[in-house]
């Protein structure tokens, strides 16, 4: 078994041991628990070590990964995990990384905020040539979570991360563009999305909202803080766990992206893509993450025919309608709500893979739901 301390920076959290197909197997030693990931820390070892395992599979590329069996194979490894530890778990996400035991390495040393790093995973994903290519560990690529291919990428000095969409109608990067545009038309703090076409291939680009001093900390890691009460709703419970650890803004921020969840009708706000900002120095929380990875959203997993029905919804509740009811306050531009239905028909026109049918009927069903959006905003006045 390989020995690591996982830190934070250059603060050692606790020292492990990690099998070699990645997972962290033993806690052998604490050292400064105030420094742990959010909603990790537990003074039993080997619950602590099944904690930590759970955060570690939450930074590794997922099994649902398109493309995963055949980099699994092309790098000759066995899990995902290996290619994430390869890299020492850093990411760019947050200052957690894996430490040797033994070795002298620091944060400053070996970081990709302001250190360069391999491109080869990354790419690999999107390449069609069977070849085996050159393996360089140090890769952000290795700690990228979610389903869609994707890659980090360095443009004129500036990092961002470009996603893929899935076949055949590669919808998802358009819908990322048309998401921002509304976002900003109802005055919602959000990530701004491009679209750029790569060996005609549509990919949209979001630069990196995490600095060396923040940290992203997922929602996921928020709701289990406090036990829930079988009197709290799912609703209420986060909102209690999110008061317990004095984030700012968290009711505001969730009323919007409801609002926004339902104009888009966006099927996948799991508890992963929306998050709170910490700063990774003093740990404090300083609000809410801007808006993000609304790609799964307008349909695009559905038949023509089937556009404009209400989708399975999450996370507080089954379907859209039922979360917005949860919103008790207009903290949207309820004027930029008529123009909505246009930034959707004009952003999803400038794809060659939807046909005229499928953008009118997703840009009319985003007009309705504009129009219940508004209406029962106005009731709340």
């Amino acid at each position: 078994m390989d020995k690591y301390i996982i830190m934070n920076k250059n603060i050692p959290l606790v020292k492990t041991t990690m099998s070699a197909a990645g997972y962290i197997t033993e806690v052998l030693q604490i050292y400064n628990p105030e420094a742990f990931p959010v909603g990790i820390f537990t003074d039993d070892f080997n619950k602590l070590a099944d904690k930590l395992n759970q955060w570690w599979c939450s930074r590794i590329i997922p099994a649902s990964r398109d493309g995963l069996r055949y980099i699994l194979h092309l790098y000759d490894v066995e899990s995902p995990a290996v290619l994430s530890k390869r890299s020492l778990g850093l990411s760019l996400s947050d200052q957690y990384w894996l430490k040797p035991v033994g070795s002298e390495l620091t944060w400053q040393e070996v970081n990709f905020f302001t250190n360069d790093f391999s491109k080869e995973l990354g790419e690999a994903f999107f390449q069609k040539e069977s070849s085996r290519p050159a393996i360089n560990p140090f890769t952000p690529d290795a700690s990228s979570n979610g389903w869609l291919k994707k890659k980090w990428v360095k443009i004129n000095g500036v990092t961002y991360l470009a996603k893929a969409g899935s076949v055949p109608l590669l919808q998802q990067p358009y819908n990322e563009i048309a998401a921002a545009n509304v976002a900003e038309a109802l005055t919602i703090k959000h990530v701004p999305y491009e679209l750029i076409i790569e060996d005609n291939r549509p990919l949209c680009l979001c630069p990196n909202f995490i600095t060396t001093e923040t940290e992203f900390v997922p929602a996921y890691f928020v709701k289990d803080i406090l036990p829930k009460s079988n009197n709290d709703s799912v609703y209420g419970h986060f909102l209690r766990c999110c008061e317990q650890l004095q984030i700012p803004d968290v009711a505001g921020y969730l009323q919007q992206m409801l609002c926004l969840d339902y104009l888009i009708e966006n099927s996948d706000r799991h508890y992963g893509n929306f998050g709170f900002i910490r700063d990774a120095n003093s740990l404090k929380f300083l609000g809410p993450a801007p808006l993000f990875d609304n790609g799964t959203s307008l349909w695009c997993e559905s038949l023509n025919s089937e556009i404009g029905t209400e989708l399975p919804a999450m996370p507080f509740k089954d379907t859209q309608k039922k979360q917005l009811a949860l919103v008790k306050e207009c903290l949207i531009d309820i004027n930029g709500i008529d123009a909505c239905a246009e930034i959707v028909r004009n952003t999803l026109s400038t794809s060659p893979y939807l046909d005229k049918e499928r953008v009118t009927r997703i840009s009319e069903a985003v007009g309705n739901r504009a129009r219940g959006l508004k209406n029962y905003l106005s009731k709340l006045n």
